[in-house]
């Protein structure tokens, strides 16, 4: 079985105009899915070792199947195509930080490159969607999708490939409590079990409630 998986999109809204050029105007979005129970907070997203995304709290629902989601869209400037990630993020589940680097292969932009001429801007958003599991795996994948006048009406037209396989993180240090109150919050709305309390490190002062 799949492990749940949550999701956050990063929209590719206009390619450049220069045919010789490997920049590209992108956008993100940040949503969330994936199997209940396994939230996380994802402290740091950085594509290219040059520019980051903001994200955060990601709360799963349900993995009903296994294409990337879309979610809110904002814009960047030219940036070049993806060839490597660098994450960071906290499980509430097990109270455990991950990190990870990946590369994305050459044969994969040149994909990328391909797609664009295959599925032009003028008709297809382009995505790149970025999951991660609460467990400590993260996946990356590209998605054309069919959104101007001409698409389908009956069904949405969408097409996508793995940019990487889930690929397991490593555990990585970091202090539980800077997320004692938000892993509290968490158990109340019954996103993750009672039980995660035995898992909470003694109280610091720091931490500690009045």
């Amino acid at each position: 079985m799949l492990k749940p998986v949550i999701w956050i999109s990063l929209m590719l809204i206009v390619i450049s105009a220069c045919e010789a050029s490997d920049t590209y105007d992108y956008g993100f979005a940040e949503g969330g899915i994936g199997g209940h129970g396994w939230p996380i907070w994802v402290e740091k997203l950085v594509f290219n070792e040059s520019w980051g995304v903001p994200v955060g709290n990601l709360s799963g629902q349900t993995e009903e199947d296994e294409r990337p989601p879309f979610g809110t869209i904002a814009s960047f400037n030219e940036i070049p195509l993806p060839h490597s990630a660098w994450a960071r993020w906290f499980s509430y589940r097990n109270q455990t930080f991950y990190e990870i680097t990946v590369e994305i292969s050459k044969t994969k932009q040149e994909q990328i490159k391909q797609w664009f001429q295959q599925y032009p801007t003028t008709k297809y958003s382009h995505t790149l969607s970025t999951g991660f599991a609460g467990q400590g795996e993260i996946q990356i994948w590209w998605t054309a999708m069919c959104i101007r006048p001409g698409c389908p009406k009956d069904h949405l037209e969408e097409h996508y490939f793995e940019l990487t396989p889930r690929i397991p993180a490593t555990v990585a240090e970091g202090d539980p409590n800077q997320y004692r109150e938000r892993t509290k919050g968490e158990i109340k709305d019954g996103t993750i079990p009672a039980e995660v309390l035995d898992l909470l490190p003694p109280e610091t002062d720091s931490s500690a409630l009045k």
